[in-house]
């Protein structure tokens, strides 16, 4: 009997505890409270966001409020024991701003944020707030060599909340991948490699210890070496209308953390201002303005770090490639390197003629229309980029290495371990 009265105050503890928990709106919605819920996360991989929700087992209600501004979004839709999740979202006036749709499990939130007209779209991932998830987890950016057949070499980037990306380099080819955390350190980590010669690779990364990794690709295992890793910064703004992230790796060089300022501040301020003035103005659009930009590492070791920063505003992306020489703290341009101004010219041709070995014809039309604009010296040669496309994303292509000599100041090539 004891037990029983215990069990019930328990239970009725509980109910009032969740009532007197969720706030008046809330409340309106629903009848008796039977579940309550906060999560924290991340809205387009970089920017916080918390999701308050309850039900009643007949409606859900609750809450998207962006860190950036504090500005709160009314959610309301239908309870489902299981399936996909479909919440409208409402501003304060009750204007419909958007649609979420996704998985909501008392783990994890692992929706899709949607405008009202449909026209962008955005993934949401979080987290309860009572669960310890990547909290002590810090953004790092690894050079990974696998010890397969043929060999592999990995530039991932990890962030929070468990996503990650990067490139890949397999068989002469390089692919852009993504993939997630199946851990709290993201010692663990799930992704696929795209595969010109067949099916695409499943792969999973496990981290043994600070400098090695095992590989499993296919179902088949591998060691796998860490190289290089290097802390990640991460710039970030964002309010209701909008959101600027600007990723890139910390390299202990005052060089280049002087190139980096110089290439993105003028550019983030004006992005600043701008989102700054459209949030004061109490439109009922939504997340209108996005700016992006992240610098990437394509080869290091302990002489010099090569890689690639793009941005991306609305109508308009800019790249620039970098050579940092690390002993020098020396930043070299693409023009430095280079024997003669024409020899990027030459270059792209080069890459062009690969391409077309591999390519279709859509694709290839592209490819001479964007043309392979960004060199990057690496160990194995040098690797060509085009523009970045909002449709066809990017293509990089390696040339050979004999060919790569004939392009670029012989007195550089020992950096590179040309010789």
């Amino acid at each position: 009997m004891r037990l029983f009265i215990f069990l019930l105050f328990i239970f009725l503890y509980s109910g009032a505890s969740s009532q007197a928990t969720v706030d008046p709106w809330i409340r309106s919605q629903l009848g008796k409270v039977k579940w309550f819920q906060s999560y924290e996360g991340v809205l387009a991989d970089y920017h916080p966001i918390l999701i308050i929700l309850a039900s009643d087992s007949v409606q859900i209600a609750g809450y998207l409020i962006h860190k950036g501004d504090k500005k709160s979004h009314r959610l309301l839709g239908d309870w489902k024991k299981k399936g996909t999740f479909e919440l409208q979202e409402r501003d304060e006036y009750d204007r419909l701003t958007g649609y979420l749709k996704g998985i909501i499990t008392k783990d994890q939130v692992h929706m899709e944020w949607m405008s009202a007209d449909q026209s962008r779209m955005f993934p949401i991932i979080a987290f309860p707030t009572t669960l310890i998830k990547i909290k002590n987890f810090k953004p790092a950016a690894e050079w990974i060599q696998i010890a397969s057949t043929p060999p592999v070499t990995i530039s991932v980037q990890k962030m929070d909340y468990g996503i990650v990306s990067g490139v890949a380099h397999r068989n002469g080819t390089y692919t852009r991948f993504e993939g997630y955390c199946l851990d709290g350190t993201c010692g663990i980590w799930n992704t696929v490699f795209q595969n010109q010669g067949g099916a695409p690779i499943r792969v999973q990364m496990r981290q043994r210890d600070a400098q090695t990794y095992k590989a499993v690709m296919d179902e088949k295992e591998y060691p796998a070496q860490l190289t290089v890793n290097f802390p990640l910064s991460i710039r970030q703004f964002d309010n209701s209308m909008g959101f600027l992230d600007f990723v890139y790796p910390q390299l202990e060089s005052e060089s280049y953390e002087s190139w980096v300022s110089s290439w993105v501040d003028k550019t983030w301020a004006e992005g600043v201002s701008y989102l700054t003035t459209i949030n004061e103005q109490n439109a009922s659009e939504r997340l209108v303005h996005r700016s992006s930009g992240w610098i990437e590492v394509l080869d290091a070791d302990e002489n010099y770090v090569s890689g690639l920063a793009t941005y991306i505003n609305p109508g308009s992306t800019r790249r620039e490639c970098f050579v940092l020489l690390k002993k020098e703290d020396v930043i070299l341009s693409t023009s430095e390197l280079l024997n003669t101004a024409s020899d990027l010219k030459k270059a792209e041709t080069l890459a062009l003629k690969i391409a077309a070995q591999k390519t279709d014809e859509e694709y290839m039309t592209w490819l001479n229309k964007a043309g392979y604009k960004y060199l990057v010296p690496t160990r194995e040669g040098i690797v060509m980029l085009t523009a970045f496309d909002m449709i066809y994303g990017d293509d990089i292509r390696l040339l050979p290495l004999e060919q790569s000599k004939e392009m670029i100041k012989k007195k550089y090539w020992r950096n590179f371990g040309w010789q």
